[in-house]
């Protein structure tokens, strides 16, 4: 059995039996576009500050956009993860990402590190043509962009 609360501007969120785990799909085209979005909240729903993150997030930013491109090009780069057949530049990047998962998470610790205090982390995953197996990770953290990892 699935509850679902509608909670706007993200639409109806399910969580099966009593479970504090929110799921819905989301869209936003600037960071690429379809993701699937997970919000570790509570048996009510999420959180004000996961809402207010998420919203932060899912305001339009160039800036943002063009941070993420920077951050993971140089990731890409450091790891030497790509196949040779593959040019990555920020130019390109985001040809190369597709949208998989944002993860909302209860505090500011996620899984590579931690955020300020009393905000809520998110991770923004995203796979690659590279590798289905791992995700590109961009942490999102009270409006700044984080270490980007993978997992």
């Amino acid at each position: 059995m699935y509850r679902t609360i509608e909670l706007m501007p993200f639409g109806v969120l399910r969580a099966k039996g009593r479970s504090k785990v929110w799921q819905t799909s989301l869209s936003i085209p600037y960071l690429g576009g379809d993701f699937q979005l997970v919000i570790h909240g509570d048996v009510n729903g999420p959180s004000a500050s996961q809402r207010m993150a998420l919203t932060l997030l899912t305001s339009p930013s160039e800036a943002l956009r063009d941070e993420i491109a920077t951050k993971v090009v140089e990731f890409i780069h450091a790891c030497n993860i790509v196949p040779v057949e593959f040019k990555v530049e920020v130019a390109t990047v985001w040809s190369l990402l597709t949208p998989e998962l944002i993860e909302v998470h209860t505090s500011h610790e996620y899984a590579y590190g931690e955020g300020e205090l009393g905000t809520n982390a998110i991770s923004i995953g995203y796979l690659t043509p590279w590798t289905n197996e791992q995700l590109i990770q961009v942490p999102f953290l009270n409006g700044k962009i984080g270490v980007i990892y993978s997992e």
